[in-house]
């Protein structure tokens, strides 16, 4: 095929392009699905077979069929791709604890056992991992764990 007669059927058939990216609700990424159209022609020009239909109709449904399909990736992608809550980024970028807040944190631990002390203590004021804790204590991650579900539980009943 040609070069002129490329740019004619892009130029005839552009429209087949917007058309398609309006039908399907695509706002997102337009000018990508704009050049998966274009491709769409150039690919269609070289797999089209005269006998079994008409031009326009096979290259709507193959222009379709790789939006589609483009679609179907960038909600695949999208579902693997975490996005932390505000929440997340606001505790992490909040500065440590001062010596007035740790001290009120170990009056809110006073009903707490020792070990459940230690993990409000790391977990509140030095932000550590329970997988940290348990390396700094010498104990089983499900030492920890225990020690966090005892803790929580205490802590809901008093706080209320």
């Amino acid at each position: 095929m040609r070069e002129n007669q490329l740019e004619s059927l892009i130029e005839q058939f552009t429209p087949m392009i917007h058309h398609m990216i309006r039908k399907l609700s695509i706002y997102k990424n337009k000018e990508e699905f704009f050049q998966i159209g274009l491709i769409s022609i150039w690919e269609t020009t070289h797999t089209f077979l005269p006998e079994k239909g008409e031009y326009k109709s096979y290259l709507y449904q193959h222009m379709r069929g790789r939006f589609l399909d483009e679609l179907k990736k960038s909600n695949l992608d999208q579902a693997r791709i975490v996005h932390p809550e505000e929440e997340f980024w606001t505790l992490l970028a909040s500065p440590p604890l001062y010596k007035e807040e740790e001290y009120a944190i170990r009056q809110l631990c006073k009903p707490l056992t020792d070990c459940q002390t230690k993990w409000v203590i790391y977990t509140m004021v030095h932000q550590w991992t329970i997988k940290e804790i348990a390396e700094k204590e010498k104990v089983s991650l499900s030492a920890v764990k225990g020690w966090k579900k005892g803790a929580l539980e205490k802590l809901r009943g008093i706080l209320g």
